[in-house]
């Protein structure tokens, strides 16, 4: 390491240090986390439906029916709320989009819209499982079934808090088209979020029955 040199007034020499490295940026290091997060996410849900469709392979070997033969999967409210969960994931995108543009009004209704949206959709789940009509421990597909979307629900209620703290943040005025690294995160978790029920829907309900 160099040290470099300086003199007073009166000649005397004085060492100076370099100058000290640059912090890190603290909006890189929510993004970073946020990667790592999706990445753990990926890892999660891969071992739930791995769990799933084993529950669901023994129990065809066994000869018994998957879903069980008195449970109606109720389709269409199952297809409308993954749908309005991808429609979110428009909106969220659209919000980093307004932000760039330096629109901060439109970025506040498409944050309003994603949050709503999200909501519509744990609406439409509650309903969903309530048209079910199965309880947990009853047998292995409800236990698995419960395994994976329950879980999926909680990523969503994080992906929320996330959009809601970004939210008043941005209302203080907190962010601009060069400091956007918090609301790109909060964004790329909202969409993990959309494509991971997307592969829960195909995998748990369009597989057994269709839309």
């Amino acid at each position: 390491m160099s040290v470099a040199t300086t003199s007073d007034s009166s000649g005397d020499v004085v060492l100076a240090l370099p100058p000290a490295p640059e912090a890190p940026r603290r909006g890189q290091v929510v993004l970073v986390g946020t990667l790592l997060a999706i990445a753990a996410g990926v890892m999660l849900f891969g071992g739930l439906l791995a769990g799933y469709f084993s529950a669901r392979d023994l129990a065809q070997a066994a000869g018994e029916a998957w879903p069980p033969q008195d449970v109606v999967v109720p389709n269409v409210p199952l297809f409308m709320g993954y749908l309005t969960l991808l429609m979110s994931s428009v909106t969220a995108q659209w919000s980093v989009s307004a932000l760039v543009a330096g629109d901060r009004r439109t970025m506040y209704v498409a944050i309003g819209l994603t949050l709503g949206l999200g909501l519509a959709f744990v609406n439409a789940l509650s309903f969903a499982w309530g048209q079910l009509a199965l309880a947990a421990g009853t047998g292995s597909y409800a236990d698995t079934v419960y395994a994976v979307t329950v879980t999926h629900l909680l990523v969503v209620i994080v992906a929320h808090v996330g959009f809601l703290v970004m939210g008043f943040r941005a209302l203080g005025g907190q962010f601009s088209p060069r400091q956007r690294q918090l609301v790109s995160s909060a964004a790329a978790f909202w969409h993990f979020t959309t494509l991971i029920g997307l592969v829960i829907w195909y995998c748990l309900w369009f597989l057994e029955g269709g839309p």
